[in-house]
């Protein structure tokens, strides 16, 4: 594979951990003779079902047309398989989009790599034939990746054997935030990109919230009910109570942005950001006395991994996660971990790191 195509939802200027991932894959496989074009199936889909139906025709014009040889002038032979601007396919979200690579490897031999990511092989678990069609793909795949020990034993529900994982299967692959945010100090695609860049930002954020001489538990994060934000915010009256000054600042969109907002109950001690920029995201790294994100158990929902954990460390913050999916491999030893939807345990951690400051 050296001119991969990319097919993914996510990705940047796509706010979130798995495009972020992805952009970190494809830095690191670029160079002088290799390059990765990258596709958002989302640009491509249409309004009937199957939605994702015209990238099957928009996949090929990565590719040359294909040629059928004569035989002897008599009929034509087989397609031969496809080559030109890319040769292989690389896929994110499994469903839908792996359903194109294995037609493509079907047809032209196309080899493919699949990316999981945790959730995408627990919600088709609902369904005998997406399950079905899972376990498909995998098999026709010539690279699986994972992001975490987490995700790969949900392998095992698929009943991968042994003979294809051992020649197929590429090992956990974690998401490598500290190489991007190496680049991000050294200012390479963000404007400033010092550590003394984001400290001046960040101090701003506080002075324009009024948040001088604060403490500031901050969460990133999109806002869905798994994540487990509204448990942080009914923890919080017991964490006022030993820490008065503390302010929850709360950054990202999601379908839970208005029940969060009701629990907050206008609350000006909570502070609600929405959707921001990479340098304010890192500017309120920066600025903030600790970072908090305690996922749910839902055995229909799954936490794969965590870059933003990392992302928290990096700029020497402590972090408070939960044990569930693949977030405990994500916090490394000065982070802390609490069992999934106590309230107690998140405001104990809580008033424990920030009294640590």
């Amino acid at each position: 594979m050296k001119k991969p195509l990319l097919i993914t939802y996510e990705y940047p200027p796509d706010i979130g951990g798995v495009g972020k991932y992805l952009e970190q894959e494809v830095r690191g496989f670029e160079d002088a003779q290799n390059s990765v074009i990258v596709m958002r199936a989302r640009d491509y889909e249409m309004s009937l079902w199957p939605n994702w139906l015209p990238l099957i025709f928009h996949v090929r014009k990565c590719f040359q047309s294909a040629k059928r040889s004569a035989t002897l002038g008599r009929g034509r032979g087989p397609l031969t398989p496809l080559t030109g601007q890319c040769d292989a396919i690389w896929v994110s979200h499994i469903l839908p989009v792996g359903y194109i690579a294995l037609v493509y490897k079907k047809l032209f031999k196309i080899p493919y790599r699949v990316y999981l990511h945790g959730l995408d092989l627990v919600r088709p678990r609902r369904s005998f034939w997406k399950s079905f069609l899972v376990r498909r793909i995998l098999l026709n795949a010539d690279e699986i990746i994972v992001n975490s020990n987490a995700t790969d034993k949900l392998l095992a529900y698929y009943s991968i054997p042994v003979s294809v994982a051992l020649v197929k299967y590429t090992s956990v692959n974690f998401p490598s935030c500290i190489q991007s945010l190496s680049r991000v100090f050294r200012g390479r695609g963000i404007k400033g990109g010092s550590r003394g860049h984001y400290e001046s930002i960040g101090k701003s954020l506080r002075e324009k919230y009024n948040l001088e001489n604060k403490k500031i538990l901050l969460t990133i994060s999109r806002l869905v009910k798994r994540k487990g934000i509204d448990l942080v915010i009914r923890a919080l009256p017991d964490v006022w109570k030993e820490i008065p000054d503390l302010t929850y600042v709360v950054i990202g969109n999601g379908e839970e942005a208005s029940h969060l907002r009701a629990i907050a109950k206008n609350n000006p001690n909570i502070i609600f950001v929405g959707a921001i920029s990479d340098e304010e995201k890192y500017s309120w790294l920066s600025a903030c006395d600790c970072f908090i994100l305690t996922p749910k158990n839902d055995p229909d929902d799954f936490e794969g991994y965590g870059i933003v954990y990392k992302e928290a460390q990096a700029f020497g913050k402590p972090v408070i996660g939960s044990r569930t999916g693949g977030v405990p491999e994500a916090i490394s030893d000065n982070g802390v971990l609490i069992e999934p939807d106590d309230i107690n345990e998140i405001a104990n951690a809580v008033i424990k790191q920030i009294k640590c400051q």
